[in-house]
């Protein structure tokens, strides 16, 4: 009788040590997920968040996007990278391909990203590439991507037909949605007056060609007033279409975790309605600038970050910066602020960014790796850089 229980203890033993290296084995696969699959996993978290249904990747679209991004890979640093040019390939140019084309026409587009998952981010902080992310009756994407010698990536996304069917229109953030970032995303076209910076877009989606006239907004933190500026189908922030978004964009960042209140009033298909809802941002990760392990692994996540300059100048005639921390690992080479030459005058004066060196400073930025090299801090305001001693 004793046999039979040693054996069964043994293939129990057996199957819990098959269980676990299954999940180790599971585990790895997923660490090691191609980098269209992390993409379409990304943009189906922003879409689940939204209560969209999963959209799924094209094979087709994909080798467009591919081929696009090697386009841009091959013509980096020529001027038909500048702006808007991306979108269209010129047929002379190496790497110009029909599918190739149709991809850059119609998708969003990233010229130099650490990875697409950064890459989505930023698309969903501005408020022309959000639209076809957020779209109801999506069901198919492409993802393209080609890799820099600095190992940063040429991203590209396109988006299949759509449906036109769904729930809408689509809030975003959504309502009682948490984590929500600070901060405008740098978008082309900007649609924020003067080339100038802001909030986290909040957007009310429309179908593209559907009437919304007549469209009014508040955005409240508390009982406090948000000045913002408002774009519409009747009031368009830039020459760039709208297409049936309607965009709340903070004149100034968004506090962090902080709850806000946004109303809209528009009348849609000739009914007039009220759209009301609620969201929250999310914390700020404290960092220390000497500590490069915690810096390395908050690359792309709001932060504050305090540390001690040891270097200031000017990058160019437009940017400060401020080096608070160096590498010893070999993760990064140096660790920056960069401050817009408005907003150095703000903080300074007619003084040089040489005589900050010593001054204990904290920042509140998201770490950007460039190059794979340089860790950036990169403000749009004053009141993200404090000086503490």
């Amino acid at each position: 009788m004793n046999a039979p229980r040693a054996r069964t203890s043994y293939s129990q033993g057996m199957s819990r040590s098959w269980i676990v290296a299954l999940v180790l084995l599971v585990a790895r696969l997923a660490v090691a997920a191609p980098p269209d699959e992390q993409a379409l996993d990304h943009v189906n978290a922003y879409r689940a968040a939204a209560g969209l249904a999963a959209v799924r990747l094209d094979p087709a679209l994909s080798k467009g996007c591919m081929e696009h991004a090697k386009y841009m890979l091959l013509n980096r640093d020529t001027d038909a990278m500048v702006g808007l040019a991306a979108h269209k390939q010129r047929p002379e140019l190496p790497g110009a391909t029909p599918a190739g084309a149709k991809c850059g026409k119609a998708a969003d587009l990233y010229p130099g990203v650490t990875s697409l998952t950064i890459a989505i981010d930023g698309w969903m902080g501005g408020i022309y590439h959000r639209r076809p992310m957020l779209d109801p009756g999506l069901k198919t994407i492409g993802v393209g991507y080609a890799t820099l010698p600095d190992g940063s990536l040429m991203a590209a996304l396109m988006f299949g037909e759509s449906t036109k069917k769904g729930a809408w229109p689509v809030r975003y953030p959504a309502a009682d949605q948490t984590r929500v970032p600070l901060e405008y995303a740098n978008e082309i076209p900007n649609p924020i007056p003067g080339q100038g910076t802001g909030g986290y877009p909040i957007t009310l989606q429309f179908p593209a060609f559907d009437e919304v006239t007549g469209v009014r907004a508040s955005l409240t933190e508390g009982k406090t007033k948000v000045p913002f500026h408002l774009s519409d189908p009747e009031h368009l922030a830039t020459s760039f279409g709208q297409y049936g978004v309607v965009s709340v964009i903070p004149k100034r960042l968004l506090a962090p975790n902080q709850r806000y209140t946004v109303r809209i009033d528009a009348t849609w298909k000739g009914k007039p309605q009220t759209w009301t809802w609620s969201f929250t941002t999310l914390s700020l990760r404290t960092l220390d600038a000497s500590d490069e392990t915690a810096m390395a692994g908050a690359i792309g996540i709001p932060s504050v970050v305090k540390g001690t300059v040891t270097y200031g100048g000017m990058m160019n005639t437009e940017t400060a910066f401020l080096q608070i921390g160096k590498s010893k690992q070999g993760t990064y080479e140096m660790l920056s602020v960069l401050i817009p030459i408005a907003v150095w005058k703000q903080l300074a004066g007619k003084a040089k960014p040489a005589s900050f060196k010593g001054k204990t400073v904290e920042v509140q930025a998201t770490p950007t790796l460039v190059q794979q090299k340089y860790l950036n801090l990169k403000i749009a305001e004053a009141e993200q850089l404090r000086v503490l001693r």
